[in-house]
């Protein structure tokens, strides 16, 4: 090809970030690579902020922290091959819990391809229907110029759920040799700093929800079960008190705080039976992400086959709603109509809620008398975290075993905390790289609950570390292997040699001796009075810390749990009468 074509594709390029700028997007994740060159190069000359990451599943992760904690499109730009394949957990995971990102492959031209040309897959819908939109645009110098600031503003509409749901989206750039050539003029805006292509909301001055649904909220006794992403906590406690109705809050909600009728122990509430039927409601509704609960999920399941009306609202739909059971769908923002609902709906008796703000205070009374010990434990690490943490510091939880000791065990804040999880696709991958991301993308102290193997698995992000001004403590929990798995059949169905080689999977390296192999500082605490010394010191500090948390066993663990359990229950159903 000749340099006038390139010259053609860097100016697309330059094009294509500007547009991008305008639409809003703030952060680009680069890695290295070959193909990818005149795109990155745009990136670098622009006032994107620029994050060079090795691994590019490590990047697909911090671009998901990125955007997850600004609520805006990231920018990821990767060279052609399994450079591409690399992204797709990180894409998945944006794809499920509704996480903006662009994701940008760079590609041979089709004169390379399948001819044995080196680092050459077939790239065309690598991410299947994970993306929300994709784009195969071919060799961008064969593009009318009009086309491109159209093109790239595009990509931020659909990114932001244009036609639907936020997610990730795909665009597949084939680019000529030479790769390095200087811009040339770049087509025109559409005027001053406005993007090509935007939205105009306008918001109903009413909605109309209907003589049925509205008469749910008559007197009735009800729950509001809320998840990441249910509405905003004055909207939500409002709604509640005016309904005397207790809410569920999910660890993600931002619900967690100390008014009365937040209900943070409903897993540890509801495991009794008996307590679980002197607390049936009515109705529930549903906000936001499902709970990270079997116990909660389970428990409306058997609700709804007992003729509890369930209520599901956000943009949603059937695709957040958590069992399979008969169900009511308002499809707008959870504010818009718990507004609407709290000024039309009437309470229910008091008693209702004073039963279940009782059952609450009962259930933080077990909790507290096993977990007032002073040694490390899981539970004991995690409720520390959520309770002691500085108000303006965000939380990072693994999934597996951390994110489900949060929900439990974390209790309430006097400012609800700022949690963060990935929970489109609920795996281990690229936890600590989310927490980087995070990190990365603001100026208060961000802290990450792991485990071990969550740790070693995403070991790669070490490499590149977080930025100069970001501070991120990573708090691992290390009790050898995989702790999650020692609460499921396999471990008393299965001979000991087998579970611990199929499912403990214990290491042989500490995961405090990788970190100071990284040259990262490692802090290791012996006692939850410890714990909380290195967390005074360490929060808030420029860098990554890692504070090595050695609990006991993973079977101990099993044993503290069904203790706390066992404390909740009994003082759930003293407070109830039913003791």
């Amino acid at each position: 090809m000749s340099v006038a074509s390139s010259e053609i594709q860097a100016t697309f390029c330059a094009t294509f970030v500007d547009e991008l700028l305008l639409g809003g997007v703030t952060d680009v994740v680069l890695c290295p690579g070959s193909r990818s060159t005149p795109l990155a190069l745009a990136c670098l000359k622009s006032s994107l902020t620029t994050h060079v990451r090795l691994d590019e599943r490590s990047a697909a992760f911090f671009a998901l922290g990125l955007s997850r904690s600004s609520g805006r499109p990231t920018l990821v730009v990767v060279t052609s091959g399994t450079a591409a394949a690399e992204l797709h957990a990180g894409v998945l995971e944006a794809s499920l819990d509704r996480v903006p990102l662009i994701i940008a492959t760079a590609d041979r031209p089709p004169e390379l391809q399948q001819i044995g040309a080196p680092q050459t897959v077939n790239q065309a819908h690598l991410y299947g229907d994970a993306v929300r939109f994709t784009s195969l645009p071919g060799p961008c110098h064969a593009w009318p110029t009009e086309q491109w600031r159209s093109f790239s503003s595009r990509l931020v509409l659909e990114a932001n759920g244009v036609a639907g749901l936020p997610g990730p989206v795909h665009v597949n750039l084939p680019f000529i040799e030479p790769l390095v050539t200087a811009p040339g003029e770049l087509p025109p805006r559409r005027s001053g700093t406005q993007p090509w292509s935007k939205l105009a909301v306008s918001p109903s001055s009413s909605l109309d929800l209907g003589r049925e649904v509205l008469a749910l909220f008559e007197g009735r006794r009800g729950v509001f079960l809320v998840g990441d992403g249910g509405g905003s906590l004055e909207t939500i406690r409002s709604t509640a008190q005016h309904l005397a109705w207790p809410v569920l809050a999910d660890a993600r909600s931002r619900c967690r705080s100390e008014d009365p009728v937040m209900v943070t122990s409903a897993d540890g509430i509801l495991r009794n039976k008996a307590v679980a039927l002197t607390l049936a409601p009515e109705v529930v509704v549903l906000l936001g992400a499902p709970p990270a609960s079997k116990v909660i999920t389970e428990w409306i399941t058997a609700l709804a086959g007992q003729g509890v009306e369930i209520v599901v609202i956000g943009r949603d739909g059937p695709s957040r709603h958590p069992t399979s059971s008969p169900a009511t769908f308002l499809l707008t923002s959870p504010d818009e109509a718990l507004g609407v609902i709290a000024t039309i709906g009437t309470p229910a008796p008091q008693e209702w809620l004073d039963s279940w703000i009782n059952a609450e205070r009962a259930a933080t009374r077990g909790i507290e008398t096993v977990l007032s010990r002073a040694e490390l434990s899981e539970p004991g690490v995690a409720r520390v975290l959520c309770q002691e943490l500085p108000d303006d510091s965000t939380l990072v939880v693994s999934s597996s075993m951390p994110i489900r000791d949060v929900e439990w065990f974390g209790g309430r804040r006097p400012r609800a905390q700022r949690l963060l999880a990935n929970r489109g696709a609920n795996g281990i991958d690229g936890v600590v790289s989310t927490a980087m991301g995070v990190a990365s993308s603001r100026s208060g102290p961000v802290v990450a609950l792991v485990g071990d193997l969550a740790f070693l698995h995403d070991v790669s992000a070490l490499v590149d570390g977080v930025g100069e001004n970001a501070s991120l403590v990573v708090v691992v929990l290390d009790n050898d292997g995989g702790g999650i798995f020692s609460f499921l059949p396999q471990r008393g169905t299965l001979q000991e040699h087998d579970f611990e080689t199929l499912f403990g999977t214990p290491r042989s390296v500490s995961p405090g001796e990788v970190a100071r192999g990284f040259g990262i500082e490692v802090t290791v605490p012996s006692s939850l009075d410890e714990l909380r010394s290195a967390l005074g010191s360490l929060v808030g500090r420029q860098g990554l810390h890692v504070v090595h948390c050695v609990v006991p066993s993973r079977d101990a663990n099993v044993a503290l749990h069904a203790e706390i359990h066992a404390a909740i229950e009994k003082q759930v159903a003293e407070s109830l009468g039913l003791g």
